[in-house]
């Protein structure tokens, strides 16, 4: 799929569903790579290579969406994208995370979270050789320790639930 086909990424995150906002499926859905500046001020860096710095605590980014289109509260899709990298916000049990950035969250602390589609809980995948081995990139157990949901890694993997033993790289 290409990455300039809003439309069709659009369809395949949000399957026919309305609930999530435009600039979430964006946030979602393009490349984008979310670094730590210290605190709560975060580097992110598009697909097209323009950087723009997000302060989670203030409300701020420095993309021009924010600056002209937005008013104060509400949030552009670097400010969304941040959210969701660091598992502050949830994605969606019914968006199609095959559609979902393959790296989001890779270079945060923290890790996105994924909603079950009926608020429970669901057993880790198991395959007919046994339990799966946690991902080598397995980030359970950093910061992500109190959590009910996997880290992305995990998730990519098919795990429902995190690592209790804590991260593969700890």
């Amino acid at each position: 799929m290409q990455t300039n086909d809003s439309a069709a990424l659009e369809y395949a995150v949000t399957d026919d569903s309305i609930d999530l906002q435009k600039r979430d499926v964006s946030a979602l859905t393009e490349y984008m790579t979310v670094l730590s500046l210290g605190g709560e001020v975060y580097s992110v860096t598009t697909e097209s290579g323009s950087e723009y710095r997000v302060d989670v605590l203030k409300g701020r980014c420095t993309c021009p969406d924010k600056q002209y289109n937005l008013e104060d509260s509400e949030l552009c899709k670097h400010e969304r994208r941040v959210r969701f990298a660091t598992g502050e916000w949830t994605i969606p049990g019914w968006a199609d995370t095959d559609a979902v950035d393959s790296q989001l969250g890779e270079h945060v602390t923290g890790s996105p979270q994924i909603a079950t589609t009926d608020g429970g809980l669901m057993e880790d995948t198991v395959d007919r050789e046994g339990e799966k081995q946690r991902p080598d990139d397995c980030l359970c157990g950093d910061g992500n320790q109190r959590s009910e949901l996997p880290c992305w890694p995990c998730y990519r993997n098919n795990f429902k639930n995190p690592n209790r033993e804590g991260g593969v790289n700890e």
